[in-house]
């Protein structure tokens, strides 16, 4: 990699010299001295707070699966007690300085909870870091993917400028059954130009270069990072095991760890445009019926079973658009990854349906690869990777701890699946209430309402 895409790395950390604090957060203060260097660069404090909200989350996590708590209230809590700890340190400027770092990253409700803690210790006449003068505001340039072909893994390259300087926030993203943000390096430079340095660098594996909308790059890295959110960090000795599998340095594992960055991230899709009223976050209805039709009519299906074919691919058409892409828009691996979990989980195949199902799967690859325009180089792709992918798919589906899943969470059906694309969720939500008061008033009857008794809601 040219110098001009070298990483970026967080100032490290003032090691304290004192004893062990009685705080659980005091050395974050200790920590935040490296902010007090008059070297100190906008970026490296954002790498710092970035660091910081991560890890608070990373312990909220891990505490939570030890108590058996909601890791996203713990994950408040205990970032509520950072803040309030810093904002009392009236006589140290690295505890302002920290805060005005944490107050340039996450979620738009911490960075003004930090915003105010830092306010009212600014309060006290303490001298604010020299960095914050420079902290101009970043303004989103362009977006640039460098990946596969179909779009299922890659770099999502955020290109950014502030004070007459590009920087880029590169995310590795993987689809397996979504979105997920697999590393993140901060590195100076336009996006174009590392987009067009990694594939130079790695024209063997064919990465495609292509700009994307800066409203499409936000929903795509949301949709990311909220899952990383919901699900909670990877196993921290899974994650050593693959680091040491794949011969990567720990230290450089942590230091592009999502984990530790995603806070970053996510204060950067905020300056990203939201996609407009007009528009939706999942697919067409009318796309996936016009797209399962077609795929009955064409060539590829033409053996096929009618009915089946047309119900199997329904559901996976329908997901497709669910995942903000078009009806034909899964690639192998993430194909695959819908296959393995959501779809093992949640619909009913027969034993023959079972079988049947390796036949569809393999023509409805055929007729994507076809309506995207990917010609022979993407059959070749799909050719490699059907075999070990159906292979999986049966391997995954018939285990009994996934049958019972289906049985748990009620699975429907393949021939009974509903499209959910495109739904209209206040409408959803009208009729069930419909629904709801309807049985409510044929199970009271011409009772009327008891004064005494609260409603469970209000």
């Amino acid at each position: 990699m040219s110098p001009v895409s070298r990483s970026r790395k967080p100032k490290r950390p003032v090691k304290s010299a004192h004893r062990a604090p009685a705080s659980p957060y005091a050395h974050v203060v200790e920590e935040a001295k490296a902010l007090l260097d008059p070297e100190t660069e906008v970026m490296d404090a954002e790498l710092w707070g970035s660091f910081v909200v991560g890890g608070v989350f990373d312990a909220a996590w891990r505490e939570a699966e030890e108590q058996e708590d909601d890791p996203d209230e713990l994950f408040e809590r205990m970032f509520g007690e950072l803040l309030d700890y810093l904002a009392k340190q009236k006589r140290r400027p690295e505890a302002l300085a920290g805060l005005r770092a944490l107050a340039m990253v996450g979620e738009e409700w911490s960075r003004q909870e930090a915003l105010d803690a830092a306010n009212f210790l600014a309060e006290s006449g303490l001298k604010e870091p020299a960095w914050l003068r420079l902290a101009e505001e970043v303004t989103p340039v362009a977006v640039f993917r460098a990946g596969d072909l179909f779009g299922d893994v890659g770099a999502v390259n955020l290109g950014f400028r502030r004070d007459g300087q590009e920087h880029t926030v590169c995310c590795y993203v993987a689809d397996r059954g979504g979105p997920v943000l697999d590393r993140v390096l901060i590195v100076a430079g336009s996006a174009e130009q590392l987009a067009e340095e990694m594939r130079a660098e790695d024209e063997e594996q064919g990465l495609h270069v292509t700009e994307l909308g800066l409203e499409q790059a936000r929903t795509l890295l949301a949709e990311a990072v909220d899952r990383l959110l919901s699900e909670g960090p990877d196993d921290p000795e899974e994650l050593a095991e693959l680091a040491e599998e794949a011969g990567l340095d720990p230290e450089e594992l942590d230091m592009t760890s999502p984990v530790g960055l995603w806070p970053l991230v996510a204060s950067r899709l905020d300056l990203l445009p939201e996609p407009a009223t007009t528009e939706t976050a999942v697919g067409s209805a009318e796309d996936v019926r016009e797209t399962v039709a077609a795929f009955l009519d064409s060539a590829p299906a033409g053996d096929l079973d009618r009915d089946f074919a047309g119900a199997l691919v329904t559901v996976l058409a329908d997901a497709a658009a669910l995942s903000d892409r078009t009806a034909v828009g899964f690639g192998p691996q993430s194909l695959g990854g819908f296959l393995l979990e959501e779809f093992s989980e949640s619909i009913v195949l027969t034993d023959d349906e079972l079988i049947e199902a390796r036949g569809v799967i393999t023509a409805w690859a055929e007729f994507t690869n076809a309506s995207r325009g990917f010609g022979e180089e993407g059959m070749r792709l799909w050719r490699e990777a059907l075999p070990q992918l159906l292979a999986a798919f049966v391997e995954v589906y018939e285990d009994p701890e996934m049958a019972e899943i289906r049985a748990e969470v009620e699975a429907v059906p393949v021939r009974e699946y509903q499209i959910n694309a495109g739904a209209d969720l206040s409408e959803l939500l009208a009729q069930l209430v419909a629904e709801a008061r309807a049985a409510d008033g044929a199970d009271d009857g011409d009772e009327g309402y008891d004064e005494e008794e609260e409603p469970a809601d209000r």
